[in-house]
């Protein structure tokens, strides 16, 4: 992949997209599990056709559309020949519906743009010394990636029965994955490829099959009833606050995902079965360490289009717009800028008003806001405080499942861009 130097300019030097610190998610390569390079390809195989509750290993609840379950295993066993990267299965009333077995992704493999040039070179030295560095990771990327791929085809092909059918799995155009599909004893494979981004394998049941990332019951709702659906999650809380309470953080750990994985909860809340990695390969993330060059906002429109919603963005903070999005149980998506000294106090006020003391902002000067040069972020508004006149918002980064407050005026100073999902 060439890299031009416009880019590679920007990688470096912008502070806009510099890496802002989170808590880490995952961990699963520490941990030491007995279902570590173990084969568990029967079992899995097995436990798709079946429908069955229980898999071998530990595994981690993770944020899931309403109605089901989704949980990670905490191992990195061996499926098809090669160690997977990521196992999780989905339940639907204890039945397991699918399991999805990850075994390459570029956003694990390239994390944050993170290297560190010698201090002597020039600026255009340093572009060359990045661009050398970044062309290696990814050939080595791209020689892994496509090793994978053809490998784990191959075992497909072998045990799949009858011809591999090629299909499409996603309504909106953006989101829709190119799949091959394989067929075997009660179990359909399906196999989705990401060029130069990802390789993932789902099992399940061949007697239902999705079609769409909508989940199935969600997507049996006429546009009533999921309207319903959506504006009887609201919950109002006796201190003020009107909350999406079934909101949940999705971690990005250490990647520049914050846009991807804001999305991502905010999908499944609507009921898509979304995952970050996906999303990665159809916005054409180019394996960088950064989200620059993408096609971030496009992925925003076909989220919205493929929950039968509409995808208002604006280029300022529209208070009355985003609370009346919220009322009919739509979450809201801020870009905005960020700084440390506010976020600790959004952290402490939030601890104060949990805590039932007085909770006093303050006044807020404009010399205390983060100006244009700092970093860019992604928050999710989950519910707002009219008293209080604040806006409770949620991050991607775990340890941090409670939302916390901002006030309203400092969203306004402080936001790039606003997306407010419309009925």
């Amino acid at each position: 992949m060439k890299i031009s130097l416009l880019l590679l300019t920007v990688l470096l030097f912008s502070p806009s997209l510099q890496a802002i610190p989170n808590s880490v998610f995952g961990g699963i390569a520490n941990v030491e599990s007995p279902f570590n390079g173990r084969d568990l390809t029967d079992s899995l195989i097995a436990a798709a056709a079946g429908g069955v509750g229980e898999l071998p290993g530990e595994w981690q609840d993770e944020a899931s559309v309403p109605g089901t379950r989704s949980a990670y295993l905490l191992a990195r066993p061996k499926v098809f020949g090669q160690e997977a990267l990521l196992v999780r299965g989905l339940w639907r009333k204890e039945k397991l519906e699918e399991i999805q077995i990850t075994f390459n992704d570029a956003g694990s493999y390239f994390g944050y743009f993170s290297e560190e040039a010698p201090e002597n070179l020039s600026a255009r030295a340093k572009v060359d010394f990045f661009r050398e560095k970044m062309a290696l990771r990814q050939q080595e990327f791209a020689e892994l990636h496509e090793k994978s791929y053809e490998s784990i085809r191959e075992q497909l092909e072998q045990r799949g029965t009858g011809r591999t059918r090629e299909i499409r799995f996603g309504k909106s155009r953006s989101i829709r994955a190119e799949v091959e599909q394989f067929e075997w004893d009660g179990v359909t494979a399906r196999l989705f490829h990401g060029k130069d981004r990802l390789v993932r394998v789902s099992l399940s049941s061949s007697e239902s099959l999705p079609e769409t990332w909508m989940d199935r019951e969600v997507a049996e709702l006429d546009s009533r009833a999921y309207s319903n659906w959506l504006k009887d999650r609201v919950e109002k809380k006796q201190n003020g606050d009107l909350l999406l309470s079934e909101l949940a953080v999705v971690p990005q750990g250490y990647r520049p995902y914050c846009g991807l994985n804001t999305l991502v909860m905010s999908g499944r809340y609507l009921g898509l079965h979304l995952d970050e990695d996906w999303l990665a390969c159809a916005g054409q993330f180019q394996n960088t360490g950064s989200a620059a060059g993408s096609q971030m906002l496009s992925l925003y429109n076909s989220v919205a289009s493929e929950a039968g919603l509409k995808m208002k963005r604006l280029n300022r903070f529209d208070t009355a717009m985003v609370k009346r999005s919220l009322r009919e149980g739509l979450p809201v998506i801020v870009w905005r800028r960020w700084d440390r000294e506010r976020d600790q106090l959004h952290s402490s006020i939030t601890r104060q008003v949990a805590s039932g003391a007085e909770a006093d902002w303050g006044p807020i000067e404009p010399s205390a806001l983060p100006t244009e040069k700092a970093p860019l972020h992604a928050s999710v508004i989950v519910g707002f405080n009219d008293e209080r006149e604040e806006f409770l918002f949620l991050e991607s980064w775990a340890g941090l499942e409670t939302p916390r407050r901002m006030l309203v005026r400092e969203l306004d100073s402080t936001a790039y861009l606003t997306f407010c999902f419309q009925k």
